[in-house]
């Protein structure tokens, strides 16, 4: 999925919050008829600010706690950096699309990529600029993909996808689009960027998650030894 991870967080902690915030002015105002209607309790200010008060710092203790929560779960599961999916829940994925072919039939493909040369990136211009080129490569690639895609960061410069329903030349054809937009952008600081892909589609009768992303790699060497800046397939 190449939707705005912590973005759609965001969203629910505020949609949460409001929540919190609303279902503590009801308790007042419920509090208030409670106080003058049912008990015959006179209404005073402290009747009214005391449960008032507690409700509201209940509801930001609620909050708080809700916001850690958010806070650690996104760190589970996403890249701190690009905030993007990170290599241990693309598995999780992968393995829920494995079984799905093999239960009910269909295919998909993996799209393993890394930039080229990256290591002379930091050398030349520092970490600092090389991270900026990797966020910058994840808004790129987030761009291009489908919805339905799972696109992570599986490690330093390399990043993987996952595509559903899609076979070798699908999969070709978005890695050479990929390829391209990678190509002709204009990186701060940096300039030209290369990227290299290895593409590969999944076999139900013989393959298992291992065999699968060990012929994606294969296949991304093979487009390094044939000189980078290229899609290649196995």
């Amino acid at each position: 999925m190449t939707m705005n991870i912590k973005s759609t967080s965001n969203h629910k902690l505020f949609t949460y919050l409001l929540y919190i915030s609303l279902s503590c002015f009801f308790t007042s105002l419920l509090n208030i008829i409670h106080t003058v209607y049912i008990l015959k309790i006179e209404f005073t200010a402290a009747s009214f600010l005391i449960p008032s008060t507690a409700g509201l710092l209940f509801g930001w203790m609620l909050a708080h706690i809700k916001v850690l929560s958010t806070k650690l779960s996104t760190m589970a599961y996403t890249d701190s950096l690009t905030h993007i999916y990170n290599r241990l829940h693309f598995a999780h994925f992968l393995d829920v699309e494995i079984d799905k072919v093999k239960r009910y039939g269909g295919t998909f493909s993996i799209i393993f990529f890394d930039l080229d040369h990256f290591k002379k990136v930091n050398d030349n211009f520092g970490h600092m600029v090389g991270d900026k080129v990797l966020e910058q490569i994840t808004n790129i690639v987030s761009k291009a993909n489908r919805s339905a895609d799972i696109f992570a960061r599986y490690g330093g410069e390399e990043f993987i996808i996952l595509t559903p329903e899609t076979d070798i030349s699908g999969a070709l054809i978005h890695a050479e689009r990929l390829r391209n937009d990678i190509d002709k952008f204009e990186f701060k600081t940096v300039g030209h960027v290369t990227s290299s892909f290895g593409v590969t589609e999944f076999i139900s009768e013989k393959d298992t998650l291992e065999t699968l992303l060990d012929r994606a790699d294969k296949a991304l060497y093979l487009a390094k030894d044939l000189g980078r800046n290229r899609v290649e397939k196995a």
